[in-house]
């Protein structure tokens, strides 16, 4: 039976035979839209067949659904009937703010089937923006030998004419152009002229309605760009440096610069903390910004603080073309190294490990190098923190893979975070907490512990998705956790694989990477304790972001802190949804009598980051802190949920457990203090967790 006549003959079903929607067959599971070309704000129309959980989602052209999100969706047989005509813009939304008009712009829309990701039809579709924002260049400066990439919309045979700026497009002949066509409207294009590469100078790329540049209506659009030379740019000059609390080592301040009139145009400019004229060594770069015109002021974070060894700021220009050299600024003779005093406790906070079955592949290097750094640089470690999204889809040979990992690389006990991939991709959610809480020997996927005397909270929520609420009940439990044993000059450290909206990077609604939805709730409870310290990952924004830290405001008095990602970053650099960049990041955590800091380190290069160097305010600054007297042993407490609690994860308490979690370390560190050893091994632990919470028969989980 054809598409058109089930239609017709649906439509004319009485009422009760409508209350069950019709089966349909694999084969004939499709979509269409009403059109193909839409004007911005244009309502688009689907009608899908489907059946069960099969769902309509549509996306900015290029993105692979799964990752990341829909903007809008449905279910064709729950939200709709098969075979009806539904308006994408009035369906569920994924809260990806920047494309929540749908926007003038290339968009996929997918028929996925079984609530999953597998596809069984598409459509491309394309929204006409305003008029005054079809056409549009990639870049504001291209150089030398570039082909000018231009992006125009139109419905078909519009006019896209290169000229040079002061020219009078209805006379001049174009250096280059081109017809817009259902293929290329909305899709980058270069252009190539005829003459050869351009020169330097200024352009201007028009669009014209298909009569072309003698149309009586005129140009449609235009943007103009500018040519610039081939070379590499000049020092910056008139660099200056101003902060206030350099003789406490507190970086926070201005650094302000001119760049260069002469050689090639700085695309970028990057700061570095320096020693003799040279970046200090061991250290990523302190800041990156985009070249702009006149003076410019880069402000350095808050809570920033001075690395050990630096005594000057660096700052270069570069294109593409290669780096100027450097200009330095000395520091003030009353500057100096933030002291922090005795070390107490370091432990370390990383997410996102997005482990795969494939042993090679870049996340699972990633957490092995990850591992190796942390052996070399902080041999104490007193724990390894995994904020979420341990195995890329959930799945036990992903969890063994973990194990094969931490068993070949070693490493201090590691506690988990469950994160939306380790139960949206799997079995189902009740399954997947199964899986997750066997791996990693949890009885609960909420729970707390202490470590060195200080408290370790863990959240998770309830559901697959995001955002999400945290439960009631997981909210009454935390906030008994919270007070417990409290003390204003004793940080608390929560984990989340979510944020709270608008607190750290990858966090705002343009950014559309925040998950905790009652997050006001949440921050109203952290806020009555503000030695809250609170982690959380998801977004894998790079630790050289802003707002990495978020210190309180007037009505939120906690900190939080993005923690980036082991198996791949995301950055807001170029476009403020960000994109993807290759890396692997964490954060190094070290509680000290008179001070809490967090450092940023790449594992990839093996080097700090200091744009990533903060200390958390606190009473603790005024109040030393010091290890209780009557230390606790680590332990573990929730509220768990026995339908899913599987029996051979419940937790014990022989002394090899409490031995573990002592929280102490092997080596003499810092200024002059010492650790206590622990009296089990790390590698003794993985192997106890294996054969108590190991999957039956698994070759890296023996039973």
């Amino acid at each position: 039976m054809n598409r058109l006549l089930r239609g017709v003959l649906t439509a004319a079903l009485t009422v009760p035979l409508m209350l069950s929607s019709p089966v349909v067959s694999a084969a004939e599971k499709s979509l269409s839209t009403d059109k193909t070309v839409y004007a911005e704000g244009e309502e688009i129309f689907v009608t899908a067949w489907g059946e069960g959980k099969d769902w309509v989602g549509i996306y900015a052209k290029g993105e692979v659904p799964g990752n990341p999100a829909s903007i809008y969706w449905y279910y064709v047989a729950e939200d709709a009937e098969p075979g009806e005509a539904v308006s994408i813009n009035k369906t569920r939304s994924n809260n990806r703010a920047e494309y929540a008009s749908l926007p003038g712009g290339r968009y996929t829309v997918f028929l996925l089937l079984n609530d999953g990701y597998e596809i069984a039809d598409s459509v491309d579709i394309v929204v006409l923006p305003a008029e005054k924002d079809r056409i549009r260049t990639a870049a504001g400066t291209f150089y030398e030998g570039d082909a000018p990439r231009v992006t125009a919309y139109g419905e078909g045979g519009e006019q896209v004419c290169l000229c040079r700026k002061d020219e009078d497009p209805k006379t001049a002949s174009p250096l280059a152009s081109y017809l817009l066509t259902e293929e290329n409207s909305g899709k980058e294009t270069a252009l190539k002229p005829d003459s050869g590469a351009l020169t330097p100078g200024e352009y201007t790329v028009w669009l014209f309605p298909a009569e072309g540049p003698l149309s009586p209506d005129g140009p449609i659009a235009s943007a103009s760009f500018t040519v610039a030379a081939s070379e590499k740019p000049d020092a910056p000059k008139d660099l200056n440096y101003r902060a206030d609390g350099l003789s406490d080592g507190i970086a926070s301040g201005t650094v302000t610069l001119t760049l260069a009139e002469t050689g090639g145009r700085a695309e970028d400019v990057l700061l570095f903390w320096g020693k003799d004229g040279k970046p200090l060594e061991g250290y990523a770069r302190l800041a990156k910004v985009h070249a702009a015109e006149g003076p410019m002021e880069i402000v350095l974070p808050e809570n920033l603080f001075l690395p050990e060894g630096a005594d000057e700021i660096l700052a270069r220009a570069e294109n593409r073309f290669g780096a100027s050299p450097f200009v330095s600024f000395a520091l003030p003779v009353e500057a100096k190294p933030f002291e922090t005093g005795e070390v107490l406790l370091r432990f370390q906070v990383t997410s996102d490990w997005h482990i795969t079955e494939n042993p090679n592949h870049d996340h699972n290097r990633h957490l092995g190098m990850m591992l190796d750094d942390i052996a070399s640089v902080c041999p104490d470690s007193a724990t390894v923190i995994a904020v979420g999204d341990i195995a890329d889809h959930g799945g036990e040979k992903e969890y063994e893979q973990v194990s094969k990992i931490i068993e070949k690389h070693g490493a201090p006990p590691v506690h988990y975070v469950i994160g939306n991939h380790d139960v949206s991709m799997g079995k189902g959610y009740k399954k997947q907490i199964e899986i997750f809480n066997s791996f990693a020997g949890n009885d609960s996927a909420y729970y707390d512990l202490w470590i060195g005397g200080y408290h370790f909270i863990f959240l998770a929520f309830e559901s697959e998705g995001a955002p999400l609420p945290i439960p009631k009940k997981e909210l009454d439990w935390l906030e008994e956790k919270l007070g417990e044993d409290a003390s204003p000059e004793k940080p608390i450290f929560v984990f989340c694989h979510e944020s709270i909206v608008s607190t750290v990077a990858g966090s705002t609604p343009e950014e559309g990477w925040w998950g905790i939805s009652n997050g006001d709730r949440v921050s109203a409870i952290f806020s009555e304790y503000p030695q809250t310290v609170f982690f959380n990952g998801h977004s894998h924004w790079e630790l050289a972001s802003q707002n990495e830290m978020f210190a309180g405001d007037g009505s939120q008095r906690f900190a939080a802190f993005n923690t980036s990602a082991v198996g791949y970053l995301w950055t807001g650099y170029n476009v403020v949804p960000g994109e993807y960049l290759y890396g692997s990041e964490g954060l190094f955590a070290e509680i000290s009598e008179n001070a809490l800091t967090l450092r940023g380190r790449d594992f990839v290069n093996g080097e700090w980051i200091p744009s990533a160097f903060y200390r958390v305010p606190g009473e603790w600054e005024t109040l030393p802190l010091s290890a209780p007297e009557d230390e606790k042993a680590e332990t573990r407490t929730a509220e768990p949920d026995p339908a899913e609690v599987p029996a051979e994860a419940v937790s014990g308490s022989e002394p090899a457990e409490q031995a573990e979690k002592t929280g102490g370390c092997a080596s003499r560190i810092g200024s002059g203090v010492s650790f206590v050893l622990p009296a089990i091994g790390a590698g003794a632990v993985l192997a106890r967790r294996k054969k108590k919470y190991g999957f039956p028969g698994s070759a890296a989980f023996p039973g």
